[in-house]
């Protein structure tokens, strides 16, 4: 069986890409969070972003699976509903976390989105599921990625009509993963 091989789109590759949005904590903008993804649009930048999967299947625009260091409150994400997270506020500001149907209204197809699937390494295909159904009528551009090569799978095969591909990084140490 032969590979086929994709050449990254123009659109992806015209732009810098904002990574969690355009955000400056010291300014009190978050990132991830809505402010950041404005900052974007306003800068022309394609938009970065993490989703983690909620207790009830929703796709929530967040890096860190625990609530805590953005975030007032505490608690793993995975163990909360989405309309839990929803009243999750960012640290000093009044903004609160978006589901990534949110993010893809808001940014509306102005600029491209880049969506790293976050994942726990245990093959569950939710959040690719949730992405998926999210995409299938969002019709700005976009293309998915993950660290977790079965998740860059599920993209190939649910997500299949828009790029995807792997996150790496030159070195890996024992540090970094342990297991």
């Amino acid at each position: 069986m032969g590979k086929t091989s994709m050449r990254a789109p123009d659109w992806l590759t015209a732009r810098p890409v904002a990574h969690r949005g355009l955000h400056n904590a010291a300014r009190g903008i978050i990132e991830n969070m809505p402010a950041a993804a404005e900052g974007a649009i306003a800068g022309n930048f394609a938009i970065e972003c993490d989703i983690q999967l909620t207790a009830d299947g929703e796709a929530m625009v967040h890096h860190d699976d625990e609530l805590g260091r953005l975030t007032d409150g505490s608690g793993a994400l995975l163990t909360k509903t989405a309309a839990e997270l929803k009243q999750a506020r960012f640290k000093g500001t009044s903004e609160r976390m978006m589901t990534l149907t949110d993010l893809c209204d808001l940014v509306a197809g102005r600029v491209p989105l880049v969506i790293e699937v976050k994942s726990h390494f245990d093959g569950d295909r939710k959040l690719v599921k949730r992405m998926a159904e999210v995409l299938s009528s969002y019709k700005g551009p976009a293309v998915g990625m993950s660290f977790d090569p079965d998740q860059v799978v599920a993209l190939r095969e649910l997500v299949a009509s828009r790029p995807h591909g792997v996150v790496a990084e030159h070195d890996y140490t024992e540090k970094d993963w342990p297991d």
